[in-house]
């Protein structure tokens, strides 16, 4: 059968070839569509012969002649094409040429029209005839077909073949790259119905065709093999197409695997067989559009447990190497895919102990970003609620272990999010293994964004039912009617329902204290018979003896910023002692804004009398017996006292104050010139009226004779450790409030005569502390760097600290390319543009200073 085969397809492609007149094209035509297309011979049952060919002899030959010379003969029809031809057969005839690509075998047909669009050189006539069969070729119907026979099981009937031959590689390529290719050939004449908002979804359903053609031979007990369509999904996802695809499949799929369990078994081979470089283009979107976690173990079965690859994309890459923006769904789908099934519950308790050690480990917290250890948290707050009660008790003694220096390394942390993500934790974890033993008790406010999100993620999601998209895809299958009693009570619902949507009830007209109005007590005071105190000392004394008496404590401490910025004499001599009582003061009775009176009046204390306090304030910073709230306070006021006194002090404005003026009595005539030039005034636009503002009178700078004494003893024992400071270590978080608060006085000496050695000595101070493994720190180091550039003049940047700026550059630059924080480079970054900027602008003014 082979030869009569191979020799009918000589005999075809050879009389097509020399074929120029109509009757012979028409008649080898018709000869190819009765060999190519089936349907040709089956609609004239009663013609034996075609052309001097048997019928029967054409059908039994069909599939030899298509296996041997399809290709061949469909490069016979490619090479005929053309205007001269199609004149030839006419209108009617050039149907039936039509019909053999459109109705023949989809693989030869689609390889033909591909490869003459894509391989040609210049767009004629023959060019354009493709296209425009191939437009028409691709309908659900024919690239279902077209999948469809290249899922055919094997001639034994195995359908366990896990590699593909080359022209099945061929037709997944083609089919994946299409929209590009055809986008790049025709540009703006490209058809809508090779766009990819278009093709995606027609593939896709012709994808479902060929898994319901699947699903029938499987239930009917024959084999089929769908590695063709598996590989398909991947490539289309690997390109770029996995939402539109997956929105299209995932409800339709979803419905069907809720019912039949051979769907589940067909989705587990596509979708859980797709090769490994496109696994995670598949799974990480399914995952996130899946609605439940229980439609992910019937998509993939058990497919993570003799799987590596699937394994490690779920259990570790997506769990700790990867952060997603909206991560809940996607989290509880596989931490829920994980706990569904007795076979997977080990690899939960794997995932969940791995996930602890990660998230305590000191050296991750300090090279990952916040983000990411904040998706960390999430994913162990899902894993404790999806431990059952056997496993607690199993492993608690393991899971504590891990948890306590985990606990401490947050708290120690000098990022307020990480220490209230540690804080959740800890007490979340601790409940749910212990919920009768000791807790740890920790002040959360549980109305905090980041608080109230890691709980959010505590509890796995019930099953919420079909999504709108699967109900519209069942109620198409199946329409019920509503009983009549269901009726009747959803109108009885709907009576109780008032304009507005609301629900009323019966009880609504009861008594109630909604129409009452209630007192205004917004602008009621607090009266007390203690008088406040007039003097400054009067003041300091009520703060040091009245320890019994709260009422004139707070008297005190609500005036003692008014009296300190009024004094005129005497407090010279009180200001250290006053700074050293407001310093030790503590809220023992809950005062109302005690921490903004207390810190107010330091900072006036510091302005008034800024020598004596700055030096009381500096030499106290690194003294014992001082807490980190006290030390945290004494930096703060440093830095505002800094920042008030390099502000101008406002000048009274004496425009503003009215004079009185006595107006007397004129009776005389306005002359009659007087009243021409107020009008001819009035309407005349003027756009130079001289100065409308008073010159500003050039005052004193209070904070240039000050300056070294607020900052160079400041950075005299940073180096010194002690049980109670360490600041390069332990106490990291003091350290980066100090040097932001050594930029903002660097910063307030903007423009004074110690600004340039100023900048250099913290440039110095900075340099042994740039590559901190505390995030913040490294963060405070580039805020101090920017802060020199910006003070430092520029000319004084390029002769004074020439060398400094190369290794400058150079460590901004490596901060860029490797620091882990994302909020270090972006800084880093900046710092460099600033630093780049500044040398350009010197370089230019000294080129025009020569010219």
């Amino acid at each position: 059968m082979e030869k009569d085969a191979i020799i009918l397809g000589k005999e075809i492609t050879n009389g097509l070839r020399v074929a120029d007149l109509k009757e012979d094209l028409i008649k080898w035509l018709t000869v190819i569509k009765s060999v190519l297309v089936p349907q040709a011979l089956q609609g004239n049952a009663g013609t034996s012969s075609v052309y001097g060919y048997e019928s029967s002899t054409l059908i039994s030959l069909r599939s030899a002649v298509i296996k041997t010379y399809g290709m061949k003969i469909y490069s016979c029809l490619m090479s005929k094409i053309s205007v001269q031809m199609l004149s030839k057969l006419g209108t009617e005839n050039t149907e039936l040429f039509k019909s053999i690509f459109l109705e023949g075998p989809p693989k030869e047909s689609f390889f033909s029209l591909f490869q003459a669009v894509t391989d040609s050189e210049r767009k004629d006539y023959k060019f354009h005839k493709c296209v425009s069969l191939l437009e028409e070729f691709l309908t659900r119907q024919r690239l279902a077909q077209l999948l469809q026979d290249e899922s055919q099981a094997g001639e034994d009937g195995s359908s366990s073949t896990q590699v593909l031959d080359v022209e099945a590689e061929i037709l997944i390529g083609y089919l994946t790259s299409l929209p590009e290719k055809m986008a790049n050939r025709l540009q703006h004449e490209n058809s809508e119905k090779f766009l990819p908002q278009n093709y995606i979804p027609m593939t896709s359903l012709a994808l479902l065709d060929v898994l319901q053609w699947g699903h029938d031979l499987v239930a009917a007990g024959q084999n089929v093999s769908l590695l063709v369509v598996s590989v398909l999904v991947g490539k289309l996802c690997f390109t770029g197409h996995a939402d539109v695809l997956l929105d299209t499949l995932l409800p339709q799929l979803s419905v069907k695997v809720r019912l039949d369990y051979i769907w589940c078994r067909i989705c587990e081979r596509v979708f859980a067989g797709v090769p490994v470089r496109t696994l995670e283009s598949v799974i990480v979107p399914m995952m996130k559009k899946l609605s439940w976690y229980g439609l992910a173990d019937k998509f993939l079965g058990d497919c993570v447990v003799h799987t590596t690859s699937v394994k490690m994309l779920l259990c570790t890459k997506m769990l700790l190497h990867r952060t997603y923006s909206k991560p809940k769904r996607i989290l509880h789908n596989i931490i829920g895919y994980l706990s569904a099934s007795h076979t997977r519950r080990h690899l939960l308790i794997e995932v969940f102990l791995n996930v602890v050690r990660v998230w305590g480990d000191g050296s991750s917290m300090k090279h990952i970003s916040v983000e990411q250890h904040l998706y960390i948290s999430k994913v162990l707050m899902v894993c404790m609620g999806a431990i059952n009660e056997v496993e607690k008790k199993a492993h608690k003694d393991e899971l504590m272990r891990e948890l306590m220096p985990g606990v401490q390394a947050h708290l120690e942390s000098s990022d307020p999010t990480m220490r209230l993500a540690g804080m959740t934790i800890a007490k979340t974890l601790i409940h749910t293994l212990e919920p009768t033993g000791p807790q740890l008790e920790f002040d959360l406010d549980l109305n905090n964004a980041v608080v109230k999100d890691l709980l959010e993620f505590k509890d796995l999601p019930a099953d919420p039912g079909p999504t709108e998209e699967e109900r519209a895809i069942t109620s198409e299958e199946k329409i019920s009617s509503i009983p009549s009693g269901k009726v009747e009570e959803s109108l009885k619902s709907l009576s109780l329902e008032d304009e507005n949507g609301k629900k009323t009830d019966d009880d609504s007209e009861l008594d109630s204290d909604d129409d009452l109005e209630p007192y205004d007590m917004s602008n009621d005071k607090k009266f007390t018979k203690i008088s406040p105190p007039k003097y400054v000392r009067d003041c300091m004394e009520g703060l040091i003896y009245s320890t019994k008496d709260p009422d004139k404590t707070e008297l005190c401490l609500q005036h003692a910023e008014g009296l300190i910025r009024r004094a005129t004499f005497g407090l010279e001599e009180i200001a250290v002692e006053f700074t050293k009582v407001l310093l030790h003061m503590e809220d023992t009775h809950s005062f109302e804004n005690f921490l903004v009176n207390r810190f107010s009046a330091l900072v006036a204390l510091a302005v008034t009398s800024p020598a004596n306090v700055a030096e009381f304030l500096c030499s106290q910073f690194y003294e014992k017996n001082y807490s980190l709230r006290q030390r945290m306070d004494i930096l703060e006021v440093l830095g505002n006292a800094a920042e008030e006194l390099s502000t101008p002090e406002k000048q009274k404005d004496d425009s503003k104050t009215k004079k009185i003026v006595e107006i007397s009595p004129n009776f005389d005539p306005s002359d009659w010139r007087q009243v021409v030039q107020k009008r001819i005034d009035s309407n005349t636009r003027r756009f130079v009226h001289g100065r409308s503002k008073p010159e500003p009178v050039p005052t004193l700078n209070r904070f240039a004779p000050v300056a070294s004494q607020f900052f160079y003893p400041l950075m005299t024992k940073v180096d010194r450790t002690e049980p109670c400071l360490d600041l390069l270590g332990k106490d990291h978080t003091l350290l980066y409030r100090l040097l932001y608060t050594l930029a903002i006085v660097l910063h307030s000496s903007i423009n004074l005569p110690g600004a340039g050695q100023m900048g250099r000595a913290l440039l110095e101070f900075t340099w042994p502390i740039r590559f901190h493994s505390d995030c913040f720190v490294r963060q405070s180091v580039l805020v101090c760097t920017s802060t020199v550039f910006l003070v430092v003049p520029a000319f004084s940047l390029m002769t004074d600290l020439q060398a400094d700026i190369a290794e400058t550059m150079a460590w901004l630059e490596d901060v860029i390319e490797r620091d882990p924080d994302n909020e270090c480079q972006k800084m880093a970054a900046q710092t460099l543009m600033l630093l780049q900027g500044q040398v350009k602008r010197e370089v230019e003014d000294s080129k025009s200073k020569i010219r």
